[in-house]
């Protein structure tokens, strides 16, 4: 049996898909452009924090929600074969599960946040970490054909997303009221 008649898909590679995609993607840019705004919170506050705070909260939420975008214009772009998806869901999934483990590393040992210390090792470093390795997983059922790779696909970005979206509404909750106090003193 032919690859393409294996997963279902027609001329384009997520047939039927199209619309979750021009979805989650153009969402996924939108919270990056929020991502700026956050940014500016942390005005005014000391260089060597920011820059810590920046490595392991800001530049993972940005990079997942930039896997989440990247994958999704791959998703409906008419010309890409599963072979190459695959491969390079394959590849982010591995540089993703390497941020997971350095930002629950080091959440861990820097312990910016204090007592919310261990809460943000797993929002922002294990839990992302197994995203990525479900959607490793999707990377592999999409290479062998398997007919439920686009819903694994689909589940993983959606969930990397969502991921994405408690981090950014977390950051913005700490940062926010500190904005506010670095202002009056």
């Amino acid at each position: 049996m032919p690859h393409a008649a294996l997963v279902g898909y027609g001329s384009d590679m997520f047939e039927g898909w199209e619309n979750f995609y021009l979805i989650v993607g153009p969402s996924a840019a939108a919270l990056i452009g929020l991502m700026f705004v956050v940014v500016t919170l942390t005005a005014g506050r000391q260089r060597d924090d920011t820059e810590r705070g920046k490595h392991l909260y800001t530049s993972p939420i940005v990079w997942h929600l930039g896997v989440v975008l990247v994958l999704s214009g791959a998703a409906i772009a008419p010309t890409i074969t599963p072979g190459l998806f695959g491969t390079a869901t394959g590849a982010l999934s591995i540089l993703g599960v390497g941020m997971g483990i350095r930002s629950a590393i080091g959440i861990a040992r820097e312990r910016l946040t204090g007592a919310d210390s261990l809460f943000d090792m797993w929002w922002y470093g294990i839990i992302p970490g197994v995203v990525y390795i479900g959607l490793g997983g999707a990377a592999l059922a999409v290479l062998c054909g398997a007919s439920w790779s686009a819903s694994v696909v689909a589940a993983s970005l959606m969930a990397l997303l969502l991921v994405s979206i408690h981090a950014e509404w977390d950051l913005v909750t700490f940062l926010a009221p500190m904005a506010g106090a670095s202002d009056k003193t």
